[in-house]
């Protein structure tokens, strides 16, 4: 069945290649991609050359944009990952959740802010990564190629208030509330293209603010040339973002 998925996956994203014109964003090589992501897990050969990456050594009930902290900036809520392997699979490819492997990264060399979709009602808001399902075109923004529903467990939910806060996985709601919370959200998907950039406006950041009884500041983002440098030590406080 996984085979069978990846298959479709790469017939739809060679339409879409030739069809869709790609943001001139930052691209890397799935060559960087590869050698950087390695010492924090598996390559896995799904079938004829296809690879996945999953990450090892993490914690039970680990998710996809979890480790981390959300951040408004000029390209929209962007996550800042405090994982040394944020740099990739947070701003490239899409996640998929794999009964036998769990979660897996499929790599793809467009960049965004952050992929994925939220969720939100009068108290909380939520995100789940974007599945491999999910393009992005200029002229819609992001078009699902199957009828996509993702799973209540996908997502992470937080109050408002929190949502910002640095150590967001600190505050998500615990695993027995999220079908609760997710029945009563309604669902949210803005991503769009301004001045060569792709924007995940997401959830409002004035609903944010109300919500949440905050001035939301706008980050700075810095663009670096090595990966290296996403697995150094932080600072308690920092003032810009690094993007590479």
């Amino acid at each position: 069945m996984l085979r069978k998925i990846f298959y479709i996956i790469i017939l739809i994203g060679l339409f879409y290649v030739s069809n869709n014109a790609k943001p001139l964003v930052r691209h890397h090589s799935y060559e960087l991609f590869y050698f950087s992501l390695k010492p924090y897990g598996e390559w896995i050969e799904i079938d004829n050359g296809f690879v996945v990456w999953r990450p090892l050594k993490i914690h039970n009930g680990w998710k996809p944009y979890l480790i981390g902290r959300w951040c408004w900036t000029r390209y929209g809520w962007y996550w800042d990952s405090f994982e040394p392997f944020g740099w990739a699979v947070y701003h490239y490819g899409r996640w998929y959740y794999d009964d036998y492997y769990g979660w897996i990264w499929i790599p793809d060399d467009e960049w965004g802010p952050a992929w994925v979709e939220w969720r939100h009602d009068d108290f909380y808001i939520g995100w789940a990564p974007l599945p491999p399902y999910a393009y992005f075109r200029i002229d819609i923004g992001i078009h699902f190629t199957i009828n996509w529903h993702s799973h209540y467990s996908y997502w992470n939910f937080v109050r408002y208030e929190h949502f910002c806060n640095r150590n967001v996985n600190y505050y998500v709601v615990d695993s027995r509330r999220i079908q609760d919370i997710f029945e009563r959200t309604k669902y949210r998907n803005d991503y769009y293209y301004r001045d060569g950039r792709i924007i995940n406006a997401g959830i409002d950041k004035s609903i944010v603010e109300r919500k949440a009884r905050l001035r939301i500041r706008e980050y700075e983002v810095n663009n670096i040339d090595d990966y290296k440098e996403f697995g150094k030590i932080r600072e308690k406080i920092e003032e810009r973002i690094k993007n590479l």
